[in-house]
């Protein structure tokens, strides 16, 4: 009786031990697969400058938060284009386009510090509501 009551403890035990550790193995799993389908989720663009010169759109000083746990390269990103004449704040258009750089996991920096071109612009254009639209991971 008491070989028993052992048994029944030990596995008790093992189970209680191992289980938080196969439930995180599974949920990490999970959110790395998210984190690889849907980094617009994980990406956040804070600030950024913008200029048009010789109606070429350029786009520089980006300062981006990564929030997964893997890092990104070849962000691409939409920019929409408002009114700042005759009917200020409308939207007028949009570019899209892709910024050239990696950035590293859980991390938030400036990138971009020299500016890269982002399609056609104006100077009767107001740069506002910049929104990712994909990345791609890295993976080793």
């Amino acid at each position: 009786m008491l070989a028993r009551i052992f048994i029944l403890f030990t596995l008790i035990t093992a189970l209680w031990l191992f289980t938080p550790i196969y439930l995180n193995s599974s949920v990490n799993s999970e959110l790395k697969e998210d984190m690889v389908k849907h980094p617009e989720k994980y990406i956040k663009i804070h600030h950024y400058g913008f200029y048009v010169a010789a109606r070429v759109a350029i786009i520089h000083h980006i300062q981006i938060e990564n929030t997964a746990d893997i890092p990104y390269k070849n962000i691409k990103v939409k920019l929409y284009y408002y009114s700042t004449s005759i009917k200020p704040g409308q939207l007028l258009s949009s570019t899209s386009g892709i910024l050239p750089i990696e950035i590293p996991p859980n991390s938030n920096d400036m990138y971009l510090r020299g500016g890269t071109t982002l399609g056609a612009g104006s100077l009767a254009y107001d740069a506002r509501n910049i929104k990712v639209l994909s990345a791609v991971p890295v993976l080793e």
